[in-house]
């Protein structure tokens, strides 16, 4: 598979920033990010006729919601690229993704640029396209990313179909008050642990089919849960178990272990912030299970498992924290 960039644009808000807003403090939360960049990836099996001009129009106008709120505004944009891609078909990539999973980053432009995100369109030889998206970790979690992929994605729809509209109720226009979490002076001096580089790293995908999936569902569920278990929570239950497995076949016993699933904190902070929130506002929900509570070393029971994490969620959702908690639980 060969990646050619065909061109290369910086796409400007569609409307300048006003001044009140160009400037911006980054939440102590956002300042002590690693400057990490996150990578979406989105399949279409499309025309690749595309040339990417209404794709373009459609970030300036998501963006003029995003990045024209952000700090040191300078309206310089986001970096767009369009690429052919040849010798491979959309169809045969998808089926080889896992012997081609290192290649998938040359498919989200912008990962040696300073550019805040960059987009990349690129057109399969024989028809389809992958749309690759790169945000920075030090604006993003994982749920204000979404929020502006699906702002995006509305902001297409809606265009197309009765012309963009800035009071459409579909389109999301984020909010950047996590600097009210506390002022950045409040904030103890802390230093990075430095990102050590390991070219002896493997990355691998693992595929569940939903329909196992479903299966594994029916088959795991209790009485007495107080609700159908969540894909995530059967998911996390059989690779905890098959991790618990390993450990015991390497230690001879079944050992203590933890599950964390990291959440977002937007709804549970107090007082409530708007759920169209920018930045990094998250926590850890922790399971765990005690070796000691089990007579036999036998692995728990799947059920048993998911059982434990529901619990977990449950409580997480009933727990709700000061912003002053939710910073601190965050540094340690």
């Amino acid at each position: 598979m060969e990646v050619q960039i065909q061109c290369t644009k910086l796409i400007k808000p569609s409307a300048p920033t006003p001044p009140n807003l160009r400037t911006l403090k980054l939440s102590p939360i956002d300042q002590i990010q690693y400057s990490t960049k996150m990578d979406t990836l989105f399949y279409y099996a499309a025309d690749s006729s595309s040339t990417g001009t209404d794709e373009l129009k459609d970030v300036s106008n998501a963006w003029r919601r995003h990045y024209g709120n952000w700090v040191d505004c300078n309206d310089e944009g986001v970096l767009f690229f369009v690429a052919k891609v040849k010798d491979c078909r959309l169809s045969k990539f998808l089926s080889r993704r896992d012997e081609m999973i290192d290649q998938l980053s040359h498919l989200a432009g912008g990962r040696f640029t300073t550019s805040i995100t960059s987009v990349q369109m690129n057109m399969f030889e024989f028809g389809g396209v992958v749309i690759g998206v790169r945000v920075s970790h030090r604006l993003f979690d994982a749920f204000s990313a979404a929020n502006f992929l699906t702002s995006w994605a509305s902001t297409a729809l809606i265009s197309r179909q009765a012309g963009i509209d800035d009071d459409h109720e579909a389109l999301v226009w984020p909010t950047f008050g996590l600097t009210s979490l506390l002022q950045a002076n409040d904030l103890p001096e802390m230093k990075r642990t430095p990102v050590i580089e390991n070219d002896n790293g493997v990355t691998k995908r693992i595929v569940f089919d939903e329909a196992k999936i479903s299966a594994l569902r029916a088959i795991s569920h209790d009485p007495s849960f107080p609700r159908q278990p969540s894909r995530v929570e059967v998911v996390t239950a059989l690779i905890w178990r098959a991790r618990m497995g390993v450990s015991r076949d390497k230690h001879g016993c079944l050992r203590t272990s933890l599950a964390t699933h990291n959440i977002n904190l937007r709804p549970r902070i107090v007082p409530p912030l708007p759920h169209s929130s920018c930045g990094n506002l998250q926590s850890r929900v922790t399971t765990r299970f005690v070796a000691a509570d089990r007579e036999a070393e036998d692995l728990p029971e799947l059920k048993d498992l998911m059982g434990l994490l529901m619990d977990s969620f449950m409580k997480s959702k009933e727990t709700f924290v000061t912003r002053e908690d939710a910073l601190l639980d965050f540094l340690t």
